[in-house]
């Protein structure tokens, strides 16, 4: 798994339209084990400029005025949603750590409430993080819901990759955590995927991101 190592100057890509490509083929890759006729995959590819661009759009005026104004950080999102269509709500969801959700803290915490929020929901979650820099989100993650202690965090260079499936064990509700520290250069893991109410799908990403590479003529 090269991603680390790669000059981003040198390539037609940058890194956050690379990480998009990437979750269209594990959105492809998920919903290839699950039962068309009751989940979908949803792809949520949001640059923070778009987000910034759409919130400065609102032009209709407000009855009453606010009673604060606090500092805001709008934040990329990518990832990959399935769905359950009988109740739509999202069942599982696969997280991409993007350069903006590593940029400071403040777009760390955004990054880790979700997550957390996705978490609290009883969706499975994967976490996958292969861009350099520290994961400052695996501090706020554990802050919120104690499922990445610093034992668990990678050093160094390593990348984090996190599985987390929310469970019911003897009426207690419980995260059950599967923990991956990625050097770079060597492969990433295949990981298990929790789809609420239905099945544990076996998420391959070493072979979605190659698959991702060759799209993105990324070596």
């Amino acid at each position: 798994m090269p991603l680390l190592n790669i000059d981003w100057t040198n390539n037609e890509r940058e890194p956050l339209a690379f990480l998009v490509s990437w979750s269209e083929v594990v959105a492809d890759a998920v919903i290839a084990q699950l039962p068309a006729d009751r989940f979908a995959t949803k792809t949520d590819c949001t640059a923070r400029t778009r987000s910034t661009e759409a919130v400065a759009a609102l032009t209709a005026p407000v009855e009453t005025a606010p009673t604060l104004l606090a500092p805001a950080r709008f934040t990329d999102r990518v990832s990959v949603q399935v769905v359950d269509t009988l109740d739509g709500n999202t069942a599982a969801i696969v997280l991409f750590v993007t350069p903006d959700n590593k940029a400071d803290s403040d777009a760390s915490l955004a990054f880790a409430v979700r997550a957390a929020g996705c978490m609290s929901s009883g969706a499975g979650v994967v976490i996958v993080d292969v861009l350099p820099g520290p994961a400052s989100w695996a501090t706020h993650l554990h802050s919120l819901t104690g499922v990445y202690p610093i034992t668990k965090r990678p050093r160094g260079t390593d990348s984090p990759i996190l599985a987390v499936h929310p469970t019911v064990q003897n009426g207690s509700e419980q995260f059950a955590v599967w923990h991956h520290t990625v050097a770079p250069g060597a492969p990433l893991p295949a990981v298990p995927l929790a789809v609420r109410g239905a099945v544990h799908l076996k998420l391959n990403l070493e072979a979605t991101y190659a698959e991702a590479c060759a799209h993105g003529r990324i070596s």
